[in-house]
């Protein structure tokens, strides 16, 4: 008798899907921590050392 082809697409599709979440949220997470916090802080100091300035 021959495997239902079914199954095997189900649990294909979720592991892909699972996988690429997991994927994404790593990603997602190291963009946060080394591209968008950095320029966050620096951004913010730029702010503080101008407010220092003008008064």
């Amino acid at each position: 008798m021959i495997a239902p082809v079914q199954n095997m697409l189900g649990k294909s599709m979720l592991a892909h899907i699972t996988f690429s979440l997991a994927l994404g949220g790593a990603a997602a997470g190291a963009f946060w921590g080394k591209i968008v916090l950095p320029n966050r802080q620096a951004r913010d100091q730029y702010y503080v050392n101008l407010h220092a300035n003008k008064a």
